[in-house]
């Protein structure tokens, strides 16, 4: 019989909370999604969530109506935010980055016709953005158990290109 150290016993606990919090946001379709507004003050809004690779990335459509207000605004002036999911007494507490996503090809693939009533032009709709958050740092409150846990930034790589 092997004995788990007390760092495996506690990488083990990490990656249980943190796939209970994907099946809990597989499970929800709307979050919070907090932005820092012209002032500096968080104005947090309930978001419809477009899609989700876990808890770490996780895609939103929304409408860049105002050049002045808003969260497309905020975020073009300031990445940070947070965002927020819960279901029952179990929640997820997410701290972030947003940036705003170009590839024509994730947009088509997120796009609804639904969204058309917000949309006239449909996608190609300038007011149109998909922004997708990357999370940083996340407060799991889950099944009575609680964690926080910090991550970094990933860079991803092209290696399939020549020089």
């Amino acid at each position: 019989m092997r004995f788990m150290k007390a760092s495996e016993i506690q990488k083990e606990r990490i990656a249980d909370i943190e796939n209970k919090a994907d099946f809990l946001l597989k499970e929800i379709q709307t979050a919070t999604l907090t932005s820092v507004n012209e002032s500096g003050y968080p104005r947090t809004c309930a978001v419809t969530k477009a899609a989700d690779n876990g808890f770490r990335e996780v895609y939103f459509i929304t409408s860049k109506r105002s050049q002045l207000h808003g969260k497309a605004t905020h975020f073009e002036e300031n990445p940070k935010a947070s965002m927020c999911y819960f279901k029952g007494t179990d929640s997820v507490t997410l701290v972030g980055e947003v940036e705003f996503v170009e590839d024509q090809a994730l947009k088509e693939k997120l796009w609804s016709e639904s969204d058309r009533r917000f949309f006239s032009k449909g996608i190609a709709d300038p007011k149109f953005k998909l922004l997708k958050f990357t999370t940083l740092e996340a407060t799991f409150w889950i099944g009575g158990k609680f964690r926080t846990c910090k991550y970094k930034k990933q860079l991803f790589v092209d290696t399939s290109r020549k020089a």
